[in-house]
């Protein structure tokens, strides 16, 4: 039995406890930062040669890759993020031949169908976010789709109105991976500079998603069974899948440092070799595992920045899957317009999407190259969404007010000033939520929670909300509360988004949840 060792006889000890002292000086420097990446401490590597850390010049910090792999492992998350949110909505056109089919005549219970999927989406993360932040983002990420693909596949053999929402609840617990690792990846790979324009595509495949998907939807109900809206998602994700074998790279530190300590042990079994992460206090590992696990909910909870923002977005996020149900009522009863041609009616809220991506995006980095020339603040990044949150209410306002009144065009251009100001809003939001917590993945869920949420319960009041006050005032209403809500938050948040911030990390440490 070894015994342990002396630290006045070790001089591996010794060298171990000046690069503790540093890395623990180095940690407290690095607080101030506005890049909360994960600090290896490669630069202490010189101090003791048993420290194991990522090297910059090989390429082994996902910070260091090149810009082509950064883009591949990217546009690899953002497609997954794009298929979730498809899948929650390709469903929709299909539901009365659905119903009809398995002897459904309940509409409450058919929009469950859709608004199950939701309620998993905006659960699942809040345990996933935290799991990819323990376990890495890949093993999270690839786990899910396998899920997903598994219960997609099920679900277009479903018989009855039980099994559906069963299958439909798993396959969107799976689906939920990608947005609950989008803000760690993000976070990993891409510095501030290089950071908006990543989110900027990202958000956007979360945003086209659930518009591509009654287009596809439309048509598929038309020309062939609804039972394809499940088995098309289900071979996309084998797709995703099989490309995601070769081509994807983990990209959180801590978990790219333990393989690389594991290998370097195999390699000289007699090395007293170790990481940062050895330096850090290690409490009981299942009492961190539980405490890592629920973190999403105590951000939520004790932090007001990110209550009031996860708030709001999620309130014009539930709004934006109540104006997809309206479609179908005001442009097939209204216009005339067949399930195919509503489909594609759905795409101007998909054109406002790419139209909010790439004015965003450019706006985010000249806010960002402007502000870091003097001292940078994360808030700097809301500027962005004050033109947006006005699009909203704006476009809601057209799209109300002009159904049923006008060319069909018209209330199509306000779902396309609509959807700008909403992915105007929501890139601004997220970015701003990546940058200021050191939980990336974890302050994200939260967001990506509590939206899906909304977004989940809305549809199931909306026919009734319609039916008590029309399009008109309905969609007026949710226009009215939507920039209510907008109005106070969002310059609150920009001018003492610090102090607040502030006020969470206090009630953290105040119950018992410093992270």
């Amino acid at each position: 039995m070894m015994q342990k060792d002396k630290p006045c006889e070790s001089p591996g000890f010794s060298a171990r406890a000046v690069v503790a002292s540093r890395y623990a000086d180095a940690l407290e420097e690095r607080r101030s930062r506005p890049d909360r990446v994960f600090y290896d401490g490669e630069d202490l590597g010189e101090l003791d040669p048993n420290l194991v850390v990522l090297s910059s010049e090989a390429r082994e910090n996902p910070r260091s890759w090149t810009v082509a792999r950064k883009w591949t492992v990217t546009i690899l998350v953002g497609a997954y993020c794009f298929l979730a949110p498809f899948t929650s909505t390709i469903f929709a056109p299909s539901l009365p031949a659905v119903m009809s089919e398995i002897g459904e005549t309940d509409p409450v219970k058919g929009a469950l169908q859709v608004g199950v999927f939701l309620l998993a989406f905006g659960v699942a993360p809040l345990f996933l976010a935290p799991l990819s932040e323990i376990f890495g983002r890949g093993v999270v990420l690839r786990c899910g789709n396998l899920f997903f693909l598994a219960f997609c596949l099920g679900s277009g053999f479903c018989h009855t109105a039980a099994q559906l929402a069963v299958c439909r609840f798993f396959s969107g617990v799976g689906g939920s991976a990608a947005p609950a690792v989008l803000g760690g990846v993000l976070a990993d790979i891409w510095d501030l500079a290089g950071r908006a324009r990543a989110s900027a595509v990202l958000g956007t495949a979360i945003m086209l998603g659930p518009i591509i998907g009654p287009v596809c939807g439309g048509w598929m109900s038309e020309r062939a069974s609804w039972r394809w809206t499940c088995w098309v998602p289900a071979m996309a994700a084998a797709v995703l899948e099989l490309v995601t074998c070769f081509t994807f790279r983990e990209s959180y530190v801590p978990v790219l440092l333990q393989r690389k300590l594991a290998r370097s042990k195999r390699d000289h079994p007699e090395a007293p070799l170790y990481t940062v992460l050895s330096l850090k206090p290690s409490g009981e590992i299942g009492r961190r595992i539980i405490g890592d696990t629920f973190r999403p909910i105590m951000y939520l909870l004790l932090d007001p920045a990110l209550s009031l923002l996860c708030v709001y977005f999620a309130f014009i996020f539930g709004v934006m899957y109540l104006t997809i149900v309206t479609f179908a009522f005001v442009f097939g009863r209204g216009y005339g317009h067949s399930e195919g041609i509503i489909g594609v009616d759905l795409l101007s809220e998909g054109l406002g999407a790419l139209i909010g991506m790439a004015v965003t995006g450019k706006a985010l980095a000249l806010v960002y190259e402007k502000q870091s020339k003097t001292e940078y603040k994360s808030e700097t990044r809301l500027i962005c969404a004050f033109p947006g949150a006005l699009l909203v209410s704006g476009g809601l306002f057209i799209y109300g007010f002009s159904a049923f009144r006008t060319h069909f065009i018209v209330p199509l251009l306000g779902m396309v000033i609509f959807s700008a100001g909403f992915t105007n809003t929501y890139l601004a939001i997220q970015l701003y939520i990546i940058d200021s917590f050191e939980y990336p993945a974890s302050a994200v869920a939260s967001l990506s929670s509590l939206r899906c949420l909304f977004a989940g319960v809305f549809p199931l009041f909306g026919q009734r909300l319609f039916d008590a006050l029309g399009v008109d005032w309905g969609v007026g209403l949710l226009a009215f509360l939507s920039f209510g809500l907008g109005l106070p938050f969002l310059p609150l948040i920009y001018f003492y988004g610090p102090t607040l911030r502030k006020i969470g990390a206090a009630n953290r440490r105040k119950y018992g949840w410093t992270m």
